[in-house]
């Protein structure tokens, strides 16, 4: 898994579920930034090779979302979309991860809402199926009884 893609994947989420968030950032920008707004940061947890072929990361994900007026029922109303929009299962790239761990906290007039991914993925050296006569036919013959 690519952290990027996952940035992505997060951004144009936020776009989609949340069209009247028109500003997204994925860095910190916080002194120009406009509100309403979401900050995507990644948080790599683990990234551990547990054979030589796999992979395993777990990442977690906070999205900060700002606005100019902070009212406590704004930030529970924004506490439900985004559990409703980053349910159990979410699409990045070309596999679809589970989301656990989700927490909401209000810390200094901006909610923040993070949850945890975690992917396994098969690592070959790029010559890896180039390297080795690749089986091509097996006949069976089975005999019964």
């Amino acid at each position: 898994m690519r952290l990027s893609e996952l940035s992505d994947a997060v951004l144009l989420k936020l776009k989609k579920d949340f069209p009247a968030v028109k500003y997204r950032y994925d860095e910190e920008v916080k002194q120009s930034a406009k509100f309403p707004c979401f900050f995507v940061y990644l948080v790599p947890i683990i990234d551990s090779n547990e054979t030589e072929h796999r992979r395993y990361q777990r990442v977690t994900v906070k999205i900060i979302y700002m606005t100019e007026k902070h009212t406590n029922a704004g930030y529970l109303s924004m506490t439900d979309d985004l559990n409703d929009a980053f349910v159990l299962n979410f699409p990045v790239g070309q596999r679809v991860l589970s989301i656990f761990d989700k927490t909401t906290r209000k810390i200094d007039d901006a909610l923040h809402f993070s949850f945890d991914v975690s992917a396994y993925s098969l690592v070959f050296e790029d010559d890896y199926f180039t390297r080795y006569d690749m089986m091509k036919e097996l006949h069976l013959n089975i005999k019964e009884g």
